[in-house]
């Protein structure tokens, strides 16, 4: 979660829908990187996030996964925080606990870490929530759920892990898979202005040893995000795919929106401008899809050098923290706007707390 709020958890929409074509292959396809194929029929896609927080986060979420999985979904994105940053420490039975909630959907879910993870299990949000080196809750979170090339849920499907690639053998949470005509991508991209702190700055408190050693794990990191992502781009362009959905947790604060001091966003200094490049130089229609302020939006943040907006390309923040739901992504190869996105009201989680 983004340690410094400029927008409430509010629900804002800007309807807004994107071309791109997408066909899904058997829940548990024999071809790596490949999700379910249903050749060109229309199919949905679950996007969710930043949950549960709170005991009533935890009562509501079993009924987001019951919603879920009565609504025929083809599969689901997890874009990050198993909890609040003030729910409690980072131990084991968080991921253990989470790892169960994930394998009870029916259909595959695939996972990209959040900075209530790890990033922020040293102490961010005080003592009691504190007391984990960040980078070895990382690691044991990567054991937890990206230990395979399948993704969770009761059925699997299988994906391509950045860590299959010898120079980037430890990022196994990166991953990509392919659904048709479009090229889904995860990457470990957080909040917390993505790992990379500063003495002061949105509660850091560290010595100036340990604030060096999670700035190195942010930029040989970020140096694989953006790897991944180019990586990504270009096979998708070689495929011929008409689309691309990127999903990560933080919120990367598009052209400055909360109005924030450098040291807060500067994480993003990298990943941004490379997306955008690889949006601009695709044909096809590109999304991304985050969490981490819990302000549900869909909009068009990027734009040319000309300030005219880049049409192809649509930002899905998903809900998150007091919000239980969903967003459910609509994917119609017949319809030249091929990605349709709408939130998806939880029955019973929808309530004055």
């Amino acid at each position: 979660m983004r340690h410094l709020k400029r927008l409430s958890a509010a629900t804002a929409v800007v309807a807004a829908t994107v071309g791109a074509t997408v066909a899904l292959a058997s829940p548990a396809p024999a071809h790596r990187g490949e999700g379910p194929d249903r050749g060109q029929s229309p199919y949905t896609v679950a996007l969710f996030g930043d949950m549960p927080y709170g005991a009533a986060g935890r009562q509501e979420y079993p009924r987001l996964i019951q919603n879920v999985n009565e609504s025929g979904i083809a599969f689901s994105t997890f874009d990050g925080d198993l909890k609040a940053g003030g729910d409690g420490p980072c131990t084991d039975q968080l991921y253990t606990q989470s790892l169960e909630w994930f394998n009870s959907f029916q259909s595959p879910v695939v996972v990209t870490p959040g900075d209530n993870d790890w990033t922020d299990c040293w102490g961010r949000y005080g003592a009691a929530n504190g007391g984990f080196d960040p980078e070895e809750r990382l690691e044991h979170e990567r054991q937890v759920f990206f230990s395979t090339d399948r993704s969770l849920g009761q059925h699997t499907m299988r994906l391509e892990r950045e860590s299959s690639e010898p120079a980037y053998s430890a990022y196994s949470e990166n991953a990509r898979w392919s659904a048709g005509p479009v090229l889904y991508v995860t990457l470990n991209v957080q909040g917390s202005n993505d790992n990379l702190p500063h003495a002061g700055v949105e509660g850091e408190s560290r010595p100036e040893a340990e604030i060096a050693r999670q700035a190195a794990e942010h930029y040989a990191r970020e140096e694989a995000d953006v790897h991944w992502l180019d990586e990504s781009y270009a096979m998708a362009q070689r495929l011929g795919k008409r689309g691309v959905m990127v999903i990560w947790q933080g919120d990367p604060d598009f052209n400055n929106e909360y109005k924030l001091e450098p040291g807060q966003y500067d994480g993003f200094a990298q990943i941004v401008p490379a997306l955008r490049r690889d949006v601009i130089a695709f044909p096809g229609q590109s999304v991304l899809v985050h969490g981490d302020s819990h302000y549900f939006k869909i909009d068009k943040p990027l734009n040319y050098d000309n300030g005219q907006v880049v049409m192809k390309f649509t930002r899905v923040e998903t809900f998150g923290a007091a919000n239980t739901q969903w967003v459910q992504a609509t994917v119609d190869p017949r319809d030249p706007n091929l990605f349709e996105f709408s939130p998806r009201a939880v029955p019973g989680n929808v309530n004055d707390r």
